[in-house]
């Protein structure tokens, strides 16, 4: 990355932002990878990174699919170089939280995380790189109920059947 939150010459492109998406199933290590992605890129670039939480989009348990759709719309946006408003989701009051937000397209990377980030179904939009990780079902359950305990465990099915549908759609 420059040194002032500009792309180098050899990246062949004249606009920022640079959009990462991390994407894959849960429990599959999506925040983990992209948050040393996210430290690993601020200290060559300090003023430009932004890791961008899907989880933040998503309405609540069922809303998989209303979070890619939101957040394929800020994407869009991004690409074409305009800034991206959006408003999280309050997980506790289970609403919008009513401040606005504005995700900056003179950013220099912006790492996206969450299931759905690579806006899949959407070939309209497409992020510059996507990383899929994957693991296999049992695993990938352990890994997200060890880290977010009792709380997830009953949502999981219903959760996973989101993925399904949203998967089903890929090519």
């Amino acid at each position: 990355m420059g040194r002032h939150g500009t792309l180098p010459p050899e990246y062949g492109r004249d606009r920022a932002p640079l959009v990462l998406a991390v994407d894959g199933r849960s429990g599959a290590g999506k925040t983990s990878l992209a948050a040393r992605l996210a430290a690993a890129a601020e200290a060559r670039c300090p003023a430009g990174v932004v890791l961008f939480h899907l989880e933040d989009l998503y309405p609540g348990w069922d809303g998989l699919t209303e979070g890619v759709r939101l957040w394929t719309g800020m994407l869009a946006r991004l690409l074409d170089g305009r800034d991206a408003a959006w408003r999280a989701w309050d997980w506790a009051a289970g609403a919008p939280d009513p401040a606005e937000h504005i995700l900056s397209a003179e950013t220099t990377l912006i790492i996206a995380e969450g299931v759905g980030a690579s806006a899949p179904g959407h070939p309209e939009v497409v992020p510059d790189l996507t990383v899929w990780l994957q693991l296999p079902a049992a695993q990938r359950r352990r890994r997200a109920l060890a880290r977010d305990g009792e709380l997830y465990r009953p949502h999981w099915e219903r959760w996973a059947a989101q993925e399904d549908a949203l998967l089903a759609r890929l090519p």
